[in-house]
């Protein structure tokens, strides 16, 4: 009986402990991104933003399939990305998986359409039937990492580049780890990866493919032109000169031209010459202003990432916008 009594009381005291509390009004924890989920992220925006680009040239400036495949070739020589340059596109046909441009040399011209992993898993086939039946996707498999040159699981993102009749992919090797990273955190990660990946593959086509000024700047605002990326679609990519001068915008065609150079935001900050002296100094570099977001039309927090383009005087830049 005495047990009973306690027992009793004890629920009695944890019912009133439950009426008599105040909601919790503490503020709902921030959301995390996992390494795997960024990592899914970097290699789908890339992807995603080289085949936009590859399009828009495509079908405005390039027309011979053999000019496509030196034009794919240079940028995919160039445009390596991740620290340790795991980092990679692949382009090729839809038709039988021929490779068009690679960073192993030795498959072009050559099918892979019968490769398998090293589980015996024909992983090309399934690449082609991603991008056929539904334009783009992910495909895991597992291959030899170019950088540490073991065999690890691979996560690809894949897409088609229409007028061509090919699809581009790249991927991430390793398997989901216990990092985790805030949401800004991780959008600053994508935004790195995003800019310092135009900026190596367009110094790439400049050295190799458009070498003269007025090509170059045709070619910059073709490739730009309809890239966007963030879920909200605010993410694009903007270039200029150290002297301030606009040469691509992708997010407003009709700023193209315009000097930037006495450009400021609401608090006065001159955001073109501030990013001048980064590209001109470190190469590359986070920026914080407030612009206008064009998704939303509101004037907000900007955190931008500016990258020089190698060995010329342009830098390219993007950002994302944070109320």
């Amino acid at each position: 009986m005495k047990l009973l009594k306690i027992t009793l009381s004890l629920t009695l005291l944890a019912m009133t402990m439950l009426y008599s509390c105040k909601p919790c009004e503490c503020p709902e924890p921030e959301p995390m991104v996992t390494q795997y989920d960024l990592d899914k992220s970097v290699v789908e925006v890339n992807t995603t933003n080289v085949a936009t680009g590859f399009e828009s040239v495509f079908r405005n400036n390039i027309t011979d399939s053999t000019e496509r495949a030196h034009f794919s070739q240079v940028f995919v020589d160039a445009a390596r990305f991740y620290s340790d340059q795991s980092g990679y596109f692949f382009i090729e046909t839809l038709n039988d998986a021929w490779v068009v441009a690679h960073i192993n040399h030795e498959l072009i011209g050559t099918s892979r359409i019968d490769v398998k992993d090293e589980n015996d898993k024909y992983f090309i086939q399934e690449i082609v039937e991603t991008v056929d039946y539904s334009g783009y996707g992910f495909v895991e498999y597992f291959r030899k990492n170019p950088s540490t040159l073991e065999i690890e699981r691979k996560l690809s993102f894949v897409t088609s580049i229409p007028s061509a009749n090919w699809f581009i992919g790249t991927g991430f090797y390793g398997g989901p780890s216990s990092n985790y990273y805030d949401l800004e955190t991780a959008q600053m990660i994508i935004l790195y990866e995003a800019v310092n990946t135009m900026a190596v593959g367009i110094g790439g086509i400049f050295d190799n493919f458009y070498t003269e000024g007025e090509d170059q700047i045709e070619f910059c605002r073709d490739f730009v032109d309809h890239i966007r990326f963030f879920d909200d679609g605010s993410g694009y990519f903007f270039i200029n000169d150290f002297d301030g001068l606009n040469i691509a915008h992708g997010a407003n065609k009709a700023h193209e031209g315009e000097n930037d150079y006495d450009l400021q935001d609401e608090h006065g900050a001159y955001i073109i010459r501030d990013m001048i002296e980064i590209a001109k100094n470190d190469g590359l570099g986070y920026y914080e202003y407030f612009w206008v977001n064009p998704a939303s039309g509101k004037e907000e927090r900007k955190v931008s990432f500016v990258s020089r383009i190698p060995g010329t005087e342009y830098f390219v830049g993007a950002g994302f916008y944070s109320n």
